[in-house]
């Protein structure tokens, strides 16, 4: 039988079942803070002491860190230098210390007492444990009835410590828990975002993309749209690293890429650009692979430009492929820098870029997909829809054994499937219309791409019904156009684009010619004397001979000069 400090006697079956319901009660609470607080107050109306205190250890500092104190004086938030005190001894030697008067004991921490200004006479500390991992420490000051601390004080301090420390780390899972389904929710919002940065499929567009994460968010991204004259401009970018970090740059790349991509012609100028942004606000060692360019599918030209991506490759069904080196680092590495640019003439081919995570499909140990094994599997879906030829090799791949170890992204454009949808000058000029936008044509502003002008407008003249005649006139003013551009608005060494529209009216044709140059005077443009002959000299004279209109249009300030010209039937 025990006596407590009222004279009343309890027994052991009484302090056991307190002992038990106190227990319980640990675990009633989900939070690490208020549980440490249970805790303790349970501790010490079972022990029936002046004060008690409660410490974890700081796993980042190594200190012990009062987290609970309850009696006339509160020190929580004192922190207890690793090994130090009675109870770092008590931690770091893991067992209970029980000290009769702390006046004798070298290792008390006075700084609680002139902290608090509490007196301690006694201390029973006892270490927290789960499994073998030392999680803090229970102790409890002076008993009220004046007495040291015996035996049975020891072995309830022990139990109840052992219980503390069970409700304590359930506390601290069920934190984690909630974090963990925090986070869940944060990854799938921006899982759902990264999908919404996507370009919509469009079965009419000879261009599809297919990404398929590894993880929740990726790294890779894609992206595609149509200019106003029908040219398309494209991208596939790899950011390095996994996780948010990389998420975060990808989505800022893909805004960059389509702000600035529906008024910047030239590929590599628009990666220089994007390069100089990234260099001056991402983190250090972040970079982006990236390959962006220009696809005209009224002429099968294709301009793109490579920073430190993948070879794309250029491939006819069933005859292989080729591909095309990247000679320029990543974008985020070096600030300065000129990255080349490519040109490819497209003749019913397939031009497809994709990321490391599809090349490096892994079967078994060693064997990698590549690009041989992309072309493989492209053969086998020869004659459908082209998002569906995508899908198809990832499809093959999961069913076969391969692993993946990355994102997937995967874009293609199919040239063959241009020639069907806008190759169509005649018959689209033969429709009942007032007038009609017929095509598009963005060229390199250099000499020798003029003649890529000359067999669109041959057939829209005659689908007009020009002559051949006119025709020829038709051509040699627009070409001659084009040229004065190149010499005059770009000049000598300057790189840009010059895009010819044509228009179908109901007596002939419309060609607006547009380039992306400063803004000329025209009040300064003048007819050279026709006396004066040299190469390419025809200027303006020769295109208001031959033209029925010739008009500047005007446009915003830094959106380039636009030349409108008026071809009409002769009357009969």
């Amino acid at each position: 039988m025990l006596q407590n400090n009222a004279g009343e006697t309890t027994t052991e079956a009484d302090e056991l079942r307190l002992a038990a319901e106190l227990s319980r009660s640990f675990a009633s609470s989900d939070n690490v803070d208020a549980t440490v607080r249970i805790a303790l107050g349970n501790v010490m109306q079972l022990l029936k002491v002046e004060a008690g205190s409660l410490f974890l250890v700081d796993e980042a500092a190594g200190d012990l860190v009062c987290r609970a104190s309850l009696g006339p004086n509160s020190i929580e938030g004192l922190r207890v230098p690793a090994g130090h005190g009675i109870v770092g001894r008590s931690v770091s030697e893991d067992r209970i210390e029980a000290v009769e008067d702390v006046s004798r004991d070298a290792g008390f921490f006075a700084n609680a007492d002139a902290t608090s200004g509490f007196v301690t006479r006694s201390i029973l500390c006892a270490p927290m444990k789960v499994g073998k991992k030392a999680i803090g420490a229970v102790e409890v000051l002076n008993k009220q009835n004046g007495h040291p601390f015996d035996l049975r004080d020891r072995d309830m301090l022990q139990v109840m410590g052992n219980a503390a420390a069970l409700a304590i780390a359930n506390a601290r899972l069920a934190d984690q828990l909630v974090e963990q389904e925090r986070i869940k929710r944060e990854l799938e919002l921006a899982s759902e975002i990264q999908k919404s940065l996507l370009p919509p499929a469009d079965p009419d567009l000879p261009i599809q993309g297919i990404n398929r994460p590894i993880r929740e968010v990726s790294g890779d991204f894609y992206d595609y749209f149509t200019l106003p004259d029908g040219v398309i401009a494209f991208c596939l970018g790899d950011v390095s690293g996994k996780g948010m970090n990389a998420a975060l740059l990808m989505a800022k790349t893909a805004a960059l890429f389509r702000c600035l991509g529906k008024t910047i012609r030239a590929p590599a100028r628009l990666l220089s650009i994007l390069n100089r942004e990234i260099c001056e606000t991402t983190s250090r060692g972040m970079f982006v692979t990236m390959l962006a360019g220009l696809y005209d599918p009224a002429s099968g030209l294709l301009r793109f430009s490579n920073a430190g991506h993948l070879p794309p490759i250029v491939r006819k069904p069933c005859a292989g492929f080729r591909s095309f080196e990247a000679s320029a680092p990543p974008l985020g590495i070096l600030r300065d820098i000129a990255f080349p640019e490519e040109t490819v003439r497209l003749e019913n081919e397939m031009f497809l870029v994709f990321s490391d995570g599809v090349t490096e499909y892994r079967y078994g140990d060693k064997e990698e997909l590549g690009p041989e094994g992309i072309d493989m599997l492209l053969n086998l879906s020869e004659g459908k829809p082209l998002g569906e030829r995508l899908e198809d090799i990832l499809k093959e791949l999961n069913s076969g054994g391969w692993r993946a170890k990355d994102d997937i992204t995967l874009l293609a454009i199919d040239d063959s499937l241009a020639g069907q949808i806008w190759r169509r000058v005649p018959s689209i000029a033969s429709a009942e219309s007032r007038s009609d936008f017929l095509f598009g044509l963005t060229i390199p502003a250099e000499a020798d791409r003029l003649k890529l002008m000359r067999p669109v407008l041959a057939a829209a003249g005659k689908a007009a019904g020009f002559s051949d005649v006119e025709v020829a006139d038709l051509e040699l003013a627009a070409t001659e156009a084009a040229e004065n551009i190149i010499l005059h608005a770009y000049g000598q060494g300057q790189r840009g684009d010059i895009t010819l529209a044509v228009h179908r009216l109901e007596d002939g044709l419309m060609l607006r010619i547009r380039d992306f140059a400063p803004k000329v005077d025209q009040a300064k443009i003048h007819p050279r004397p026709l006396d004066e002959v040299r190469p390419g000299g025809l200027g303006t004279h020769f295109i208001r001979a031959v033209m029925d209109d010739a008009n500047f249009i005007p446009l915003p300030d830094g959106e380039g000069n636009l030349l409108e010209l008026v071809k009409r039937r002769k009357k009969d």
